[in-house]
């Protein structure tokens, strides 16, 4: 294991560990891990190399601890997802928004137009919302199980539902979904180190390789790049990435909190 103390410190271990990195064809990388540059996110500062975010404030998310306010706020946004995944499911197959999601969605068939998506898209992308809906359901369902086990209680819906400016094409819904998915990835990875049950930890790394992935295809299915891009608001990892690809991007929790208000109706 890597002392980075002592390799801060001790001038004839860091040449040991900057040689070997350097015959791993790593050499600039591990120098730039002991370079003085400022972390840019609000947060602490860990080595200079990592910026991890303040998470200290998860703003009227009920808990006892901190592992249940997080888990509250991971159940908040989960619920908010699978609904909406629910109502455009059932405007891509032409049915009413408020049909509750059964559990065999295999009988759905895309019902509206495409919105100018090329073969094969338009089937592909309908064919993730019909297994999506039922992830996200299952994120649900899970974290709200999770804390009760824990002997706690689970935040309910908002009381007064979800709301969602879809258009009537396939591609606005999408578009739509795929900017849910964003945030729902920038939640997990900004609210990662407020949790001090590793358990717990492995569980949201778990569902945060999850919403990246549902990210990923859509933006594919719209034809985009599906690798992490910068949005308004976004913080980075690392003071030291050196491009737009390099790492996923992440937002604290007032910030997704705040992001997420126009779904509630």
């Amino acid at each position: 294991m890597i002392d980075f103390d002592e390799l801060k410190s001790d001038e004839a271990s860091r040449r040991t560990f900057l040689g070997r990195m350097a015959a791993a064809g790593l050499g600039a990388a591990a120098l730039g891990l002991f370079t003085a540059t400022p972390a840019r996110a609000t947060g602490r500062q860990l080595l200079d190399i990592v910026t991890t975010p303040d998470n200290e404030n998860f703003p009227g998310i009920p808990g006892r601890t901190k592992n249940e306010k997080v888990l509250n706020f991971a159940l908040t946004l989960e619920t908010l997802e699978a609904d909406l995944y629910r109502q455009a499911l059932n405007l891509a197959a032409g049915k009413d928004i408020t049909t509750p999601l059964p559990d065999d969605v295999s009988g759905y068939t895309l019902s509206i137009p495409t919105g100018g998506l090329p073969n094969p898209h338009p089937q592909m992308g309908f064919q993730y919302l019909q297994q999506f809906a039922a992830v996200e359901a299952a994120h649900r369902d899970f974290i709200r199980a999770a804390i009760q086990s824990m002997g706690g209680t689970p935040v309910g819906p908002h009381p007064g539902g979800y709301t969602a400016p879809f258009g009537t094409d396939l591609k606005s819904i999408l578009e739509l979904i795929l900017k849910v998915e964003e945030t729902g990835v920038r939640a997990y990875l900004g609210a990662a180190g407020a949790i001090t049950d590793l358990k717990l930890t492995q569980v949201a790394a778990s569902i945060y390789s999850t919403e990246s992935r549902h990210a990923s295809v859509v933006k594919l299915t719209l034809i985009q790049d599906p690798s992490p891009t910068r949005q308004p608001g976004d913080e980075q990892v690392t003071p030291r990435q050196q491009g737009e690809y390099d790492f996923e991007y992440f937002q604290t929790p007032e910030q997704i909190l705040k992001s997420v208000q126009p779904f509630l109706a």
